[in-house]
């Protein structure tokens, strides 16, 4: 599969330190993500309350971040490299694999030797879950230093909260919501693997008022990002909703549901002032039933806009996602040095 025809923004430029070191990495069995790369993580069984260890949203990002991967020990080991950044590593594991003290530490072992043989100084591992922290922090043999952000936590509904969207700060979505129901101009399609393409056309006006700049800066370019779902969509794993407003393409949500019943949101947009909040509320009300499951809508990156949205949609639980960096104890409890 070519992806020489994508728009957006590329691949990010590295500085030397790291190119050094994704070099380094790629001698030593770490393998370039790529679109191609999905149904290998897509079929990889871990457990995850995070969008952010969902298997798609690696992939997604593969190339404004330069990831690179390799299994060991059973775990999906990504490494990620974005200039202005420093390099990180993150985690998807089997459900039973914290348990394991023992193999824990080798992992993290593992890992330290790996990252100091490519030239950097300590050990990042990124979007460890909170319920997972203690063993995480606790490995002997090294001192951790743990820390998250309210910038990237990610929230989390229960679907029935959406669409009661009970206080009175929510007064203002109940009457947009109200007059969007009344309308008779909305047709909404669902997304398969014929038109899954067309929601590009919403991004595209989305980003022709954006600032480029400002946007890359969180994240790398979000267009490649779609342009990359719509490469691996699969309506067997994925399920979107294309919504047309007065004739035209509005908006669109895509999400995806794995285990437990918990859905991960994983991008929308709406042309049309308020069309999101409705499309959410759908989602919520009919795809997901209103019920007790659980929707990720992942997190606001400090954008006041998005917090102040996603704060005052129904209900909701801010799930942590925690950054460990590990140096080396300079005398291990074990008594190695």
């Amino acid at each position: 599969m070519s992806h020489a025809g994508l728009g957006g923004e590329g691949r990010r430029s590295l500085n030397e330190r790291d190119r050094r070191a994704r070099d380094y990495l790629l001698n030593r069995d770490f393998l370039p993500v790529s679109p191609e790369s999905y149904p290998l993580f897509r079929d990889f069984k871990g457990v995850s309350i995070l969008s952010e260890l969902t298997p798609a949203v690696s992939t997604f990002w593969t190339l404004s971040f330069n990831e690179l991967y390799r299994f060991i020990d059973g775990c999906l080991v990504t490494v990620f490299f974005f200039d202005g950044m420093e390099p990180y590593v993150e985690l998807k594991q089997p459900e039973s694999f914290c348990s394991d003290g023992d193999r824990l530490r080798g992992l993290i072992e593992t890992l330290y030797e790996l990252v100091r043989g490519a030239g950097l100084s300590v050990l990042r591992i990124y979007a460890v879950e909170e319920r997972f922290l203690e063993q995480f922090t606790g490995v002997p043999g090294f001192t951790v230093k743990a820390g998250y952000s309210d910038d990237h936590s990610e929230y989390v509904y229960k679907p029935a909260d959406i669409v009661n969207l009970s206080g009175g700060i929510n007064h203002k979505k109940h009457t947009h919501l109200n007059k969007f129901l009344d309308r008779r101009d909305i047709t909404l399609v669902s997304m398969n693997n014929d038109n899954r393409r067309l929601f590009l056309d919403v991004e595209r006006e989305w980003c022709a008022s954006q600032d480029c700049a400002l946007c890359s800066a969180f994240a790398g370019c979000e267009l490649r990002a779609l342009e990359i779902m719509g490469e691996i969509y699969d309506d067997r794993y994925f399920r979107g909703v294309l919504a047309y407003a007065e004739g035209k393409l509005s908006g669109y949500l895509v999400w995806e549901q794995r285990e437990e019943g918990r859905a991960y949101l994983h991008f929308g947009k709406g042309t049309v002032q308020n069309l999101f909040v409705y499309l959410i509320y759908l989602l919520a009300r009919d795809e997901l039933g209103g019920g007790a499951g659980l929707l990720n809508i992942n997190e606001d990156m400090g954008k006041e806009g998005l917090r102040r949205f996603k704060r005052h949609l129904g209900r909701c639980e801010q799930w942590r996602k925690y950054l460990c960096v590990y140096e080396k104890d300079i005398y291990a409890k074990d008594g190695s040095r």
